[in-house]
């Protein structure tokens, strides 16, 4: 029993020691999950990015479920853009804080993660723009009603603050609810 423990130990430590060696001439190389064309009209490769930045946004979504403004405030960017479905464009923590405070005032949304998953955008400068993209159903009270929408949400984080947000949303037909 011993020997057989002490020669499984020895085969697993083996495996890990191959796995993790590389040659230094080796790059750690990232897999490439599309491109996205900048403003000059360069190819920049999309890679998978930090799952942190998944969790800051989730967080910053149920911020919003608890009508925490404090909390939302202190994750946004000094910078802060949004831009919703409708085409409103809200620039600032303290035009977005207004923006939520008459949504809350007079509606009850509440929104439920579908799915959400972190890239990098690899910049020509070396730099990496850090975004999310996630999927949320929305469920609000409109003229009364609730209505439930797919939300889709691409979401730029910089240092750990959401800088930029880009909505676009459907409404959900009764046999998808």
């Amino acid at each position: 029993m011993n020997k057989t423990l002490l020669g499984i130990t020895i085969l697993l430590l083996a495996q890990f020691s191959f796995a993790g060696h590389h040659e230094k001439s080796e790059k750690h190389s990232k897999t490439i999950l599309g491109y996205e064309i900048s403003e000059e009209g360069e190819k920049l490769d999309i890679v998978a990015g930090d799952a942190s930045n998944v969790d800051i946004w989730v967080k910053y979504v149920e911020a919003h479920n608890k009508r925490d403004l404090e909390a939302i405030d202190s994750t946004n960017a000094a910078d802060f853009e949004g831009r919703a479905a409708n085409g409103a464009i809200v620039k600032g923590p303290e035009a977005h804080a207004t923006f939520l405070k008459e949504w809350f005032a007079t509606s009850n949304p509440s929104w439920e993660l579908n799915y959400a998953m972190a890239s990098d955008v690899l910049q020509t400068d070396g730099t990496h723009d850090h975004w999310v993209t996630s999927s949320y159903t929305l469920t609000d009270t409109i003229d009364g009603k609730e209505v439930a929408s797919e939300e889709l949400f691409d979401v730029q984080i910089e240092k750990g603050k959401i800088k930029f947000i880009l909505v676009r949303s459907r409404v959900l037909i009764a046999e998808e609810e």
